[in-house]
């Protein structure tokens, strides 16, 4: 998974230096960083743009949920995301952990002028109230929850329910009472890879809301960090053609446009807009959201491809795994129109076409993949985990169960590569993408490889 050579990223300039400057700052994490990108626009478009669906639909916000080691670039990461935010001046608060009253809200009486409490009460929001990105470094605690996080997952997901829906608002009783706050909030959850993740957790609703993704920094891609961190020593940075300053300018001009937008449509005036109350904004917002943006000719037959794409990957897989695996499937759809549209803002253009869902299509599988290797790698489905020593009899199981091939001045006991993988993949029931990491694993502690002509030969290590 390459960001940078994404079909989106090389159009966009923006979006690539984005990622050039993200990249300077949190080492070798470029699919977050591309991430961050709609994360920060999904905000900035939160007023103004919903996506129809049917007689419901959904928001501009992406909601991001980044599993990797500690020590990788996941809280330094979050500094650049704050530091844009707060130029765009969007609120971010970061949360580890909190009691209802600081997630939902609380009421205290209202003072009078004398700063006495008086018996009329007001509500004092709480963290998930309003519009704000959040920073959640706790993320094990969803993976792995506990009695006391049970409420925590249940609140974060009621915060990423479709804004305008009513199903985002968040409710605490109290006796004779209750506080309510409508949350407009966008989670950024990271975490170290938890063990023993079981599949159950993965029913609760919060995964079926964000994007998840998963990277493992073996000793390899550690060292190459360390090496690239430490060249810049005393190494002033090269200047860019798009800078900082350009990046913050874009998302300020993308908030006016798209409001602007709204707002000749709905035939309201700016000092009206600014003067009007959260429902009335939700109103004109979900009234002109089918005139926002229009449909392109081929847009419903690229989005069709583009299930039948998602559905391929769930084909010979294990029964238990792709049973999982299909209840992540709604929300790669719902982040295909998401996305769609962001990429229609990125290109200021109010008809989504097919090349937008492509652009979308091409990283939303990649990360459906990673999806599916972590699932594979780490999370204990149907009582199985893979373990390493199966692992290694599979591989071994896999290339003896291939046709065997002599090899010019080699001598006989080749396989071919590919047909290996294959025989592992219909073996073990993983993805394609888990069949290449299991192999890079320990391809080099099993075999000796070959290339003649353009196909690849292994033979197993320790034979003549």
């Amino acid at each position: 998974m390459k960001a940078i050579n994404y079909q989106a990223v090389q159009k966009f300039p923006i979006l690539e230096a984005y990622l050039n400057h993200f990249s300077r700052t949190s080492m070798k994490n470029e699919i977050p960083g591309l991430l961050s990108f709609f994360f920060i626009q999904g905000q900035t478009l939160l007023p103004y743009v919903r996506v129809p669906t049917g007689d419901s639909h959904l928001d501009s916000r992406v909601h991001v949920f980044w599993i990797q080691p500690s020590r990788t670039g996941k809280s330094i990461a979050w500094d650049f995301i704050g530091d844009i935010m707060k130029e765009i001046n969007v609120p971010f608060e970061m949360f580890s952990s909190g009691t209802d009253a600081g997630l939902i809200g609380s009421l205290q009486p209202v003072l009078d002028e004398e700063n006495k409490p008086t018996n009329e009460m007001e509500t004092v929001p709480g963290l998930l109230a309003g519009r704000k990105g959040i920073n959640f470094d706790e993320g094990s605690v969803l993976l792995t929850p506990n009695k006391h996080s049970q409420e925590t997952v249940l609140y974060l997901q009621t915060a990423c329910n479709a804004i305008g829906s009513g199903g985002n608002i968040l409710v605490k009783h109290m006796k004779g009472d209750k506080v309510e706050c409508e949350s407009l909030v966008s989670l950024w959850i990271t975490t170290y890879p938890p063990k023993g993740v079981k599949e159950y957790v993965l029913t609760k609703g919060i995964f079926q809301r964000v994007l998840l993704y998963w990277a493992h920094w073996d000793m390899d891609m550690r060292q190459e960090v360390s090496n690239e961190r430490l060249s810049t020593f005393y190494k002033k940075p090269s200047e860019m053609d798009i800078t900082r300053d350009d990046i913050v300018d874009y998302f300020k001009d993308t908030d006016k446009i798209v409001r602007d937008r709204l707002l000749n449509l709905s035939e309201t005036t700016f000092t009206e807009w600014s003067e009007m109350g959260r429902d009335e904004q939700e109103n004109i917002a979900q009234k002109y959201m089918w005139d926002m943006f229009t449909a392109g000719p081929n847009f419903t037959t690229a989005l069709y491809q583009a299930s039948d794409d998602i559905f391929e990957r769930l084909k010979n897989m294990d029964a238990n795994m792709s049973e999982v695996v299909a209840s992540f499937t709604p929300a790669i759809e719902n982040y295909l129109g998401i996305f769609s549209t962001h990429l229609a803002v990125l290109d200021r253009k109010w008809v989504i076409s097919d090349t937008h869902v492509d652009m979308a299509k091409e990283f939303l599988l990649d990360l459906f993949d990673n999806l599916i290797s972590w699932l594979e790698d780490s999370v204990e489905i149907g009582g199985n985990k893979a373990k390493e020593g199966k692992i290694i009899d599979e591989l071994l199981y896999a290339f003896n169960s291939c046709t065997e091939y002599e090899l010019d001045g080699s001598g006989d006991g080749w396989r071919r590569k590919t047909a290996m993988l294959n025989q592992y993949m219909e073996i073990t029931g993983v993805s394609k993408s888990t069949a290449e990491r299991h192999f890079k694993d320990y391809s080099v502690k099993l075999f000796n490889s070959k290339k003649s002509g353009k196909r690849v030969y292994l033979k197993r290590k320790g034979t003549k």
